[in-house]
């Protein structure tokens, strides 16, 4: 069918109208003369066409998922669509001849979306769980406090600054080559290298010079030469924007343009902590400026310069970039020469001149900003009336919940523990299959081992033997285990549970889910037997951790069913201090002594006392 129904229906007005004739309106609307009888006769009322494979009210529902699926944040694809219109089939138990398998082909895809003019195909921008979480909420409080700032605000006196950065990497370019090369390559050298800049403009489309920040210890005088007019440059070690950057970057460019001006002027940017200067919020409450932080996560929606700036800026630097590189001996120069940047920089923003003012307008208006609209972001935000599963269930089909809980990571599957990895004994230059790697794994227990010297170092659950005079960083007490035959057990002093991995059983202990007993001693063998005292242990208290016969402090990181994870101190003399490496280990119940009062700091070297280990 070359004509819509639309133009059938312009046809059919014109004819019972008389304006035309049938002959007349064939020719004009491109419809054969005997289709506009038959319409006019009523002779075939149904659409143009044959039938379509599923009903209306099957298509709704597809389209409905489409939409709400979009919602959410998980939009499908063409494939994705095949496969849920394939379960949808399956589920209902009927069988599609036009389909193989009742997998639709492309073709239906194509077909569907001209029956829905309103859907249609898009690249779909990658953003992360925490900008998509940025909800109407934030968004109306955020426009409740900026309606306040902008009221008596002209345009020319709001402005937005922002960092990006230009890369030397000119992207891919289409290019002719021979029928049948899939992949045809060109020779251009290109590194991650990048140098950063500090765009600022106003609501009435007026641009500041740029701000330019180089990696370098020092600024030589070619790099600044053949640049943009009163653009201004610097250096960083990183080579990004610092507070000192910063600071320079208002003093020198900003605040010498907003005295120009007269009456309030507002400066909107992100609420990074470079950009909190105590000199720069002073030097705005003397010259009548309200300096506005972004919501959190939701520059993509709220920052003029992202939203509608920045984008062609860039496709135009890869142009200049790409043809500048395509000359001569620039090919196999890795990176842009910092002598040639500023003149690069210049004819970027020669090219600017022409829509960048226009495109600064669209992101204030697009932001909501200027003129001062909040529905221009609510819009663009997931619909607040789309529920959860309960109303999708009632919309779509089980095979269209099912692939949103799987784009979700609401199915079981994904939603169970990591299991902890142990290191499996090899020797160099063997291989191992699953299943003998799995026989080689331990039963889980508090292993002691007797060293030559006649202490005692405990293995299993640290991996390799730990004769030490105090904790040193290793990993969690599940990583590692090592095999019997290199170990002895003490069980003699103690009735030891290896089915749960611990040597105490106490009465109502929160870590203990065995039957209780009166005592119990302390597997090393120079420790005396000692009454258990059940702790309750939480997250953030100091205690006090026993270790082959040494009692070192601590302070508890993770909670457990057996114990905890503590991270301890090392002992300075008679003071004590925290290592520089972290030592957070595995402790069991019965190796935790006591819960103390936090350590007091005495030194401005780092130690810590001590109380209830003085008289160690």
């Amino acid at each position: 069918m070359d004509y819509s129904a639309a133009k059938m229906d312009e046809a059919l007005s014109e004819l019972r109208s008389h304006t035309l004739t049938q002959r007349q309106a064939a020719i004009k609307y491109n419809i054969p003369r005997s289709t506009l009888k038959n319409k006019l006769k009523g002779a075939h009322p149904g659409d143009a066409g044959g039938p379509t494979v599923f009903s209306k009210e099957d298509e709704a529902t597809f389209k409905s998922y489409i939409v709400t699926a979009s919602e959410y944040g998980f939009p499908v694809d063409s494939f994705d669509l095949r496969c849920i219109v394939k379960g949808y089939a399956d589920r209902k138990g009927i069988t599609i001849r036009q389909f193989k398998k009742n997998m639709p082909g492309k073709e239906w895809i194509t077909s569907f979306l001209k029956r829905h003019q309103d859907l249609t195909i898009r690249f779909a921008s990658n953003i992360k769980r925490k900008r998509a979480e940025v909800g109407p909420t934030v968004i109306e409080e955020y426009f409740q406090n900026l309606s306040k700032e902008l009221e008596g605000v002209d345009a020319c006196n709001i402005w937005n600054c922002d960092e990006t950065n230009l890369t030397d990497e000119p992207g891919q370019k289409k290019v002719i080559t021979k029928r049948g090369c899939k992949y045809p390559e060109r020779i251009i050298n290109s590194t991650k290298s990048c140098v950063s800049l500090m765009f600022c403009g106003n609501g009435e489309g007026e641009l500041l010079p740029p701000y330019i920040v180089y990696k370098a210890e020092s600024l030589w005088s070619t790099w600044m030469q053949d640049g943009p007019k009163n653009a201004r440059y610097n250096r960083s070690r990183s080579g990004w924007f610092d507070h000192v950057c910063f600071e320079d970057w208002f003093f020198t460019l900003l605040l010498t343009r907003i005295k120009k001006g007269s009456g309030k002027h507002v400066i909107i940017g992100d609420n990074l902590s470079s950009h909190i200067s105590i000199a720069v919020l002073e030097a705005c409450q003397q010259n009548n400026i309200a300096f506005v932080s972004l919501p959190p996560n939701a520059t993509h929606l709220a920052q003029p310069l992202d939203v509608a700036f920045f984008r062609p800026m860039k496709i135009a630097w890869r142009q200049i970039i790409s043809e500048w590189k395509e000359k001569g001996k620039r090919r196999r120069l890795p990176s842009i020469p910092k002598d040639e940047f500023p003149r690069l920089l210049n004819s970027l923003m020669t090219k600017l001149k022409a829509r960048g003012s226009e495109n600064l307008k669209a992101g204030f208006r697009k932001t909501g900003i200027y003129p001062l609209d909040k529905t221009q972001i609510l819009s663009r935000l997931p619909s607040a009336d789309s529920n959860a599963s309960g109303t999708t269930s009632e919309l779509v089909s089980q095979s269209f919940v099912d692939h949103l809980r799987q784009a979700r990571g609401d199915d079981e599957a994904s939603c169970n523990a990591r299991i902890k990895r142990r290191k499996v004994a090899v020797a160099p230059g063997k291989s191992l299959s699953a299943e003998e790697a799995s026989e080689q794994l331990p039963v889980r227990a508090t292993v002691f081992k007797k060293t030559d010297a006649g202490t005692t170092s405990r293995t299993g659950k640290r991996g390799a033997d730990t004769n030490r005079t105090g904790p040193v960083s290793a990993t969690s007490a599940a990583d590692s285990d090592v095999s019997e035959s290199d170990t002895e057990f003490f069980d003699e002093t103690c009735s030891m549970d290896t089915s749960v991995g611990t040597n105490c059983s106490c009465p109502d202990s929160k870590f203990s889910d065995v039957e209780p007993t009166d005592t119990c001693t302390d597997v090393h063998p120079d420790i005396s037997a000692r009454k258990c005292v059940p702790l309750e242990i939480h997250k953030g208290d100091f205690v006090v951790v026993e270790y082959e016969g040494r009692l070192y402090p601590g302070e508890v990181k993770v909670v457990k069913k057996q114990g905890a994870e503590v991270s301890c101190m090392e002992k300075r003399g008679i003071n004590w201090k925290w290592p520089l490496k972290p030592d957070q280990i595995y402790y069991q119940q019965s190796e935790i002594t006591q819960v103390i009062t936090a350590p007091k700091k005495i030194s401005r070297r780092g130690l810590f006392s001590v109380p209830e280990l003085a008289d160690i």
